[in-house]
């Protein structure tokens, strides 16, 4: 499949994290030398690439 030759389309996510969830987050996306904004899309894709990959198992 390429996905590069697909029109990207933006969605908005607002994200309701615990304190303790979002120091975690924090302290991973600072190891990972990523912006938050960036580690939080990157966390996103990578869950919903793996959920639709369990999905598509016969």
């Amino acid at each position: 499949m390429d996905y590069a030759l697909k029109p990207v389309q933006l969605v908005e996510v607002k994200l309701l994290l615990h304190p303790t969830d979002l120091r975690r987050a924090q302290s991973a996306a600072r190891e990972a030398n990523l912006t938050e904004r960036d580690f939080y899309a990157l966390a996103i894709h990578l869950g919903t690439a793996e959920i639709l990959h369990s999905v598509r198992r016969p």
